[in-house]
């Protein structure tokens, strides 16, 4: 007989592309685990098998990179222990491009142990709770590197437009 594994799905739609979103991604998931205690743009992308540790208040996380394929899916596995409680959660994004913008799907994977299982709502909520945040994180990550972006660039003269050819439906016409 199978172990049961709680499972939480969460989903959001935004209005970058894909591209972004990731770096976005990268940026946010770095926060307190291979990166510093802040968001900071343009964090490398982290290499399958990067291990990293970090302590916030009681609970101490450790975990390693599972999958990073640039720029479609980002998988962790992580051990949050809190003693007597041991939670191992396995985070997967899934990044899909949509017509306008992109979705991003987080599936929270979790195991509890004997003294996590009394807390069972407790986790579940928390474990609730960072996804959410994660997600929510996303947006002004995006428009931070979108600001960011603006002041690196120097500003350009306007120049005049030029028409768009006249092109009509996948092939140019020759006469």
């Amino acid at each position: 007989m199978e172990a049961f594994v709680p499972r939480q799905r969460h989903e959001t739609r935004m209005e970058a592309p894909i591209t972004h979103v990731f770096a976005a991604l990268i940026d946010v998931v770095a926060r307190g685990r291979w990166g510093g205690a802040q968001i900071v743009t343009g964090t490398p992308r982290p290499r399958p098998g990067c291990e990293y540790a970090q302590q916030r208040r009681s609970v101490f996380r450790r975990g390693k990179v599972v999958e990073c394929l640039k720029p479609v899916k980002l998988a962790l596995e992580e051990t949050l222990l809190d003693r007597p409680c041991r939670v191992k959660l396995r985070l997967q994004w899934r990044l899909e491009p949509l017509e306008e913008g992109s979705c991003v799907l987080l599936e929270a994977k979790y195991s509890l142990n004997g003294a996590a299982l009394l807390r069972r709502r407790h986790w579940h909520e928390r474990i609730h709770g960072h996804c959410t945040r994660m997600l929510g994180a996303l947006v002004p990550q995006i428009a931070a590197a979108h600001r960011a972006l603006e002041d690196a660039l120097p500003e350009r003269p306007a120049r005049h437009a030029l028409p768009p050819p006249l092109v009509s439906g996948l092939r140019a016409r020759r006469n």
